[in-house]
This record gives structure tokens, C-alpha cells and sequence, in this order.
């Protein structure tokens, strides 16, 4: 994870730079997703150190943080003008609202982290991704895990068909496998781990399948109309990681507090995760492959060209 001090300085000239000063709004109310799950550190330091609040007090700009944790619905929120920001935002909902005329950009990644998606079983469930076949596998459609299944079957010669996907939200999902109720289940952050202190077993994880990449959304015109409200916003982001690299422990013990799991968990969870900002060539690839499989699988009719349409081009300066 690499951070920055140079950022604000740098994103504040890139985005004011595009838009006369003329055509800025005032904005009384900035109303920016907060999202904790499924480990999002960032997200939980910058509510527990007030940063966004610091960042917005001397704009007269008060913060409302409503907890969307679904991206179809923060989608929705965006289009409707409930809220300014996603903060967390899975790259595939990005897409699909792009691709459905959402006046949505990408000013950031927010995240990478391959092996903090699951699929797993019960101790005495399937014992391999072969042995899922005829089987029901509960987890959120529509989603990286829902891509993930599809990836782990097709390396095994398997599909999505072979299977009964049951879509349910990952505490629910949890809950099913525990239960007994499903055969497997696609999980990630504390509800993958309350399977593996279950003597759960991993079938497969995202590491070596596909690189799943959160990324930072925001109005197309909050960035036309307000960019220095965007500039604050991610400032206020890299303060976070600044402290978590600063103080790596109290971090932690910040998040474990939030997510209500231990220490050595929380330190676990840390290890799956690159928070660096800038948007790469190859974040831009993972989301290509990200609209393909939502194509194969008929959940896009129509692709859009993500590095022209959907990404900010400051997002690519970003260091």
C-alpha cells in the first residue's frame, strides 16, 4: 500500500483544472455511502478519526453517511441523487449502472483482494469445487463471489448450471451453511471467517481465479460541477491510509473493534487486501473481465469502454 502526501495537491489540480470555477454548485448537505464490510479499513478509520467531517468543516458542507452496503442499490441512490459518493462500490455494479445510463464515474480504486473471497463448505460437505455438482451453493448473485463460483466450476470443467445457485446475502448465506441447510457457500470478510472457526474448509479462494477491484464512485457532476468537493473527499481517504500505515495496531484494533471479531482476525484479514489508490492498467483489465463474464452470464447486454466512459482521468494519476 503506497501512500502519497503530494495527493491532494495533485487531484485538486487535476480536477479544477477541467471545470470553470463558474459552474460549481453549492452543496449543503454530502451524503457518502458508508460501507464496513466485508474488511474495508479505510472506511471504518476515516469515520472513527472524523476525517471526512475535518475535510468538509471549513466548505460549510455538513456529511451524512447512510450504510449502503449493496452496490445495485447504491447505484440506484446515485442515479436518484440520494447520494454524491460510493465509497465502496464492487466494479461489476459500476458497470452495470454505466452500462444502464447512470451518470457514474470512478475517481479511485478502493480496493484489491483476490483471497478474501471464498467458497466453502463444512467439514463434512463437498470436499472439493468437483464434488459441487448436483450440490446447492448459497451466496449474492450478481456479485465477485457470484464470479468467482463460475470461475472456480469452470476450471473444473463444470458450470453454473451443474449446480443450484441459491442467491442469498452473505449473513444469510453464513447462516445457511452452518445450518446445514446448502452444501456450500461464496463468503468473504467475517462471515468467511465465522465458517473457518466452524472447522469450515476452503473450497477455493479468488487467488489465482480472477482480481476482484472495489473502486470509488461518484456523480458525473459532482466532479463537472463540484471538484473540489471530489479532491476533499479522496484527501480525506488518504488520510486514512496514511494512519494505518502510520499506526498499523491501532488501526487494526479499530477495525476489529467495528467488525466485531479479534485481533489476530482482524491482522489475518489486513493480509488480503491492497488499498492503493491509483487506477491501474491492469484494474482496468480486471474490470474488463468483470463486463465479460456479466455478458456470458446475460447480466450485460451492451459493453461499455471502461477506460473512456466509466474512469476519471485523474483516477489514473493518482500515486
Amino acid at each position: 500500500m503506497r501512500i502519497s502526501i503530494r495527493f491532494a495537491a495533485i487531484a485538486a489540480a487535476a480536477l479544477l483544472a477541467a471545470v470553470p470555477q463558474a459552474m460549481a454548485q453549492k452543496i449543503e448537505t454530502l451524503r457518502v455511502t458508508y460501507v464496513a464490510s466485508p474488511f474495508n479499513v479505510p472506511s471504518i478509520v476515516m469515520r472513527a478519526k472524523g476525517y471526512l467531517d475535518e475535510a468538509y468543516a471549513p466548505m460549510g458542507i455538513k456529511v451524512e453517511s447512510p450504510e449502503i452496503t449493496s452496490g445495485a442499490q447504491q447505484m440506484q441512490a446515485l442515479a436518484a441523487g440520494e447520494i454524491h459518493i460510493a465509497s465502496v462500490l464492487g466494479g461489476s455494479s459500476a458497470i452495470l449502472g454505466k452500462a444502464n445510463g447512470i451518470d457514474v464515474k470512478v475517481v479511485a480504486t478502493y480496493s484489491r483482494g483476490a483471497k478474501a473471497y471464498m467458497i466453502l463448505a463444512m467439514p463434512n460437505g463437498p470436499a472439493d469445487i468437483k464434488s459441487l455438482k448436483g450440490k446447492t451453493v448459497a451466496g449474492p448473485k450478481g456479485t465477485v463471489l457470484h464470479q468467482l463460483l463460475a470461475a472456480a466450476l469452470a476450471k473444473n470443467s463444470l458450470r453454473l448450471t451443474d449446480i443450484e445457485h441459491v442467491n442469498m446475502d452473505l449473513p444469510s448465506a453464513r447462516a445457511a451453511l452452518l445450518a446445514g441447510k446448502v452444501d456450500a457457500a461464496t463468503l468473504a470478510g467475517n462471515n468467511a471467517l465465522a465458517i473457518e472457526k466452524a472447522n469450515g474448509k476452503l473450497l477455493a479462494s479468488g487467488d489465482g481465479l480472477l482480481d476482484p477491484t472495489s473502486v470509488i464512485g461518484v456523480r458525473g457532476d459532482l466532479i463537472e460541477k463540484n471538484p473540489q468537493i471530489v479532491a476533499a473527499y479522496l484527501s480525506a481517504h488518504r488520510k486514512a491510509l496514511a494512519f494505518m500505515k502510520a499506526n498499523p495496531e491501532e488501526a487494526l484494533k479499530i477495525a476489529a473493534a467495528d467488525q466485531k471479531i479479534d485481533l489476530e482476525d482482524a491482522r489475518k484479514m489486513m493480509t488480503y487486501y491492497d488499498f492503493a489508490l491509483r487506477v491501474t492498467d491492469r484494474d482496468i483489465a480486471n474490470l474488463g473481465a468483470d463486463q465479460d463474464f456479466m455478458v456470458e452470464a446475460g447480466m450485460l447486454k451492451t459493453k461499455i469502454d471502461i477506460a473512456k466512459d466509466l474512469i476519471s482521468p485523474a483516477a489514473r494519476t493518482l500515486e
